[in-house]
Order: C-alpha cells, then sequence, then structure tokens
C-alpha cells in the first residue's frame, strides 16, 4: 500500500496571517489534529497541531485572566506558533516507510508534497486504519497464527494447504518472533471457507508449523 492510496487528498489549510483561536476553531469545526499553513500562493510555510497550540496557550496564558487568554488566542498568529520545518514525504512512498519516519522523529502526521505542491497528509490514525485493512481486521473469518521456520518456502506451505483444503485467503501479515534470533517468523492469515477445526487440521499436516493461535468467525462460501 502507497501513501497516496490511504493518506488524506488536499487537506484542510490555513493562512499564516490567522489567529490562534482561529486556528483551534478551523480544528474543532473539521475534528482534525493537524493544520498545515500555507501563503497565498499554496507554498507549504509550516504546520499547527493540537499539541503545539497546547504548548503555546498555557505560555501565553500563565496568570492571566480568561478575558486577556482569550485576546491573546485571538491576537497571536499562526506564524508565531507553527512549526516552520514540518515532515514532508513523497506520495510513492510505501506507508511503511511513513510509519518509520513518524517513528524515527516522533511525530503523528506527515506532509505530502508533489512537485513542491501539498497534495496531502498522512497521520498516525491514517496508519492505524491501514493495518486494519492489511490484516483483513474489518472482515469476519478465521484469524490463524503461525510460527514458521525462517527459510524458503516455509510461508508457501501453509498458504498451499490452506488452498488445498479449500480456504480462501484474504489477507496475510508478518514478523520476526521476538527472541527466536531470527530462525522463527509469525504470520496471521485472515481466511474464509474453512472452519477452524478444518484450518487446524491443514496446517497441523505440515512438518516445523504451530498453531501460535486460531479465532474468529467462520465464513462459508455456498456452491455456485
Amino acid at each position: 500500500m502507497l501513501i497516496k492510496d490511504l493518506m488524506t487528498l488536499d487537506p484542510v489549510h490555513i493562512s499564516p496571517h490567522r489567529s490562534v483561536a482561529d486556528a483551534g476553531e478551523v480544528m474543532e469545526e473539521h475534528r482534525i489534529r493537524h493544520l498545515p499553513v500555507l501563503d497565498e500562493d499554496g507554498r507549504l510555510l509550516g504546520l499547527v497541531t493540537r499539541s503545539s497550540l497546547g504548548t503555546a496557550l498555557p505560555g501565553m496564558g500563565g496568570g492571566l485572566t480568561r478575558f486577556e487568554f482569550n485576546y491573546l488566542a485571538s491576537s497571536t498568529s499562526v506564524n508565531e506558533v507553527m512549526i516552520k520545518e514540518p515532515m514532508v514525504i513523497g506520495e510513492d512512498e510505501g506507508v511503511e516507510e511513513a510509519a518509520r519516519v513518524m517513528n524515527v522523529n516522533q511525530v503523528s502526521s506527515l506532509l505530502v508534497m508533489r512537485e513542491g505542491k501539498l497534495v496531502g497528509i498522512i497521520t498516525d490514525t491514517d496508519l492505524f486504519e491501514s493495518l486494519f485493512e492489511l490484516l483483513g481486521a474489518r472482515r469476519p473469518g478465521i484469524r490463524l497464527t503461525v510460527h514458521v521456520p525462517n527459510r524458503v518456502g516455509a510461508l508457501a506451505m501453509v498458504m498451499t494447504a490452506i488452498a488445498q483444503a479449500g480456504g480462501f485467503l484474504t489477507a496475510a501479515g508478518g514478523w520476526y518472533v521476538k527472541g527466536a534470533g531470527g530462525d522463527v517468523f509469525g504470520a496471521v492469515l485472515r481466511i474464509e471457507n474453512l472452519s477452524r477445526e478444518q484450518v487446524v487440521d491443514a496446517i497441523n499436516q505440515l512438518p516445523e508449523i504451530t498453531v501460535a493461535d486460531v479465532r474468529g468467525e467462520e465464513i462459508i462460501h455456498s456452491e455456485p
């Protein structure tokens, strides 16, 4: 899955001359946490986030009355509190690269650029959505977790066994099992058209393959 498949296109943005209070209202209205700052020509200048506003506003409001606090929020421009060098990424990168960049830099969003223009935004919430999609979490079916030897063809054996038993593989994901020194690979598979018992029976016939977990709702397709 690429970033362009997941990002929010043409994100809501704000002018640097608008007030901090305006930025907060725009976020509230659109139920968003990240607000790119663009100039009149559409050039990216910065980014305002809920957390950056939260950091700025308490500092301005210390020891002030509510009236004085509101006045400061209304008279302080976005330009004064925005993140001036926000993290950016290209739309043709994979979502895993977005996750890596966010994790390394401890940020919750990336602005997506095309030829110097802002075309989208991808957030940590979008990455959670991609996890749901990649693992088929919103679809019913059997969820099988297996541990397989980390060698060529081991996982293919599992998929072949499922297909030969009449199962439909609708989603898959994998990882290296912690503590196994890279020798064991874990895989989670979403399967339709088989019962739990049929899935386990099919896998148990395979050497060196361990069923770590099986759960979910059986979906059996009727014959056409």
